[in-house]
Formats: structure tokens, sequence, C-alpha cells
């Protein structure tokens, strides 16, 4: 029944854009050689606290805050906060000299379906019990892609979790990958308020 309503979810984001090719991470092409981007071999990153440094040349405001409870969060607000991340990200790689990013809105379904499966499932991890990694999740939901790569993280706000994700090099290493093309950020605030945050980068 989840996978099923998970599909028609999908399927009204498809419908919606057209998906083009993306980067390296986790390459279709280069099955049998190891990618100093993957992230699928290590163990999550967690990014519990305050991130300790901001980039040069980001503007990551630190003060943002979420309340306790889930209620007051309306998908509106969701939204919001995945636009922000978004255009975090997107900051982060014209800081480094690079194109920003084309937001695919189906792949920020999948990523939304990623986060909403580690609040459920009470888990913080690169592996979905549900849905196998972040390659295993595109291929089961029909997402056309040549290579991928998935942030993940549980912070106070998604502007300290994209701090955060600067400050480690296997996720910093993905937000500024040359290979992208398309992005998706999904968020889902757990019952405590605090977000989960998922990114996937393709091409």
């Amino acid at each position: 029944m989840l996978r099923r309503y998970a599909l028609f979810c999908l399927s009204l984001a498809l419908a919606a854009t057209t998906m083009a090719p993306d980067a390296t991470s986790w390459d279709k092409s280069a099955l049998r050689r190891a990618s100093a981007a993957t992230m699928w071999d290590a163990p999550a990153t967690r990014v519990y606290g305050a991130a300790t440094q901001i980039p040069p040349g980001a503007s990551h405001a630190q003060a943002g805050t979420v309340s306790s409870t889930v209620e007051d969060y309306t998908t509106h607000s969701l939204i919001v906060q995945e636009e922000i991340i978004l255009n975090l990200l997107n900051q982060d790689r014209i800081s480094a000299g690079l194109a920003p990013l084309t937001h695919d809105p189906a792949l920020s379904a999948i990523a939304r379906m990623k986060s909403q499966d580690m609040v459920d499932g009470g888990y913080f991890a690169h592996e979905s019990p549900t849905w196998g990694k972040a390659r295993d999740m595109l291929t089961r939901l029909g997402y056309s892609f040549r290579a991928c790569g998935e942030n993940i993280a549980r912070h106070a706000t998604v502007e300290k979790a994209q701090a955060a994700f600067m400050t480690s090099e296997g996720h910093r290493r993905n937000i500024l990958s040359p290979n992208w093309e398309r992005v998706g950020v999904g968020v889902v605030f757990d019952r405590n308020g605090h977000p989960d945050v998922t990114q996937l980068f393709a091409r």
C-alpha cells in the first residue's frame, strides 16, 4: 500500500517535469569502478548540533528556530524550508565558481519520501529499510538517471543543516561536484520539530 501510494505521488510529480541526465556518486556506467564521491560505502554522517564553520561567501542565517511541535508546520512552510536549503545549496555552488543546479520537482518528491521514511522508521542512514540505497529507490520509482548522490542531515534548522553539509568532506563534495545537473530537496520535521533533510543529486 505504501509503495502504491508512493508511486502515485511520484507519477504526479513526474507529470510536471522533464528529466534530463546528472553526476558521480553512483554511476551506472562505472559499476566496477569505485567513485571518490560515493557516499554509499561510508556510514551516514550525523550532523547534530551547530556547524563549526560557515563557508566563505555563503550567507547561512543562523537565527532561524523551529517550534517543538509538528502541528505548527504546514505543507506551505515545509515547501518554504525546501526552497531555503535549495537556495543555500546553489549559493554555495556559485561561491565556488560553479553553475547552480536545476531543481527537479520529481527528484524533490523522492527526496521528501526519503526524509519521511527516516522519520516514520526512526532511523538515520543512507540505506532505507523500505527503499534500500538512493540508487535503488530511484530505480524502483522509475526515475531516469545515469548517476546519483545523496546527502542527509538531521539538525535544528535547515540553515544549520546546509552549513554542516559544507563542513563535511563527503557532503561538500556532492554539493560542489561539477558533474551533477539536477537536484531535489526534501524536508520533513520529526516529532521534536527538527528537520530531516535529504538532498538528491542526479545526472
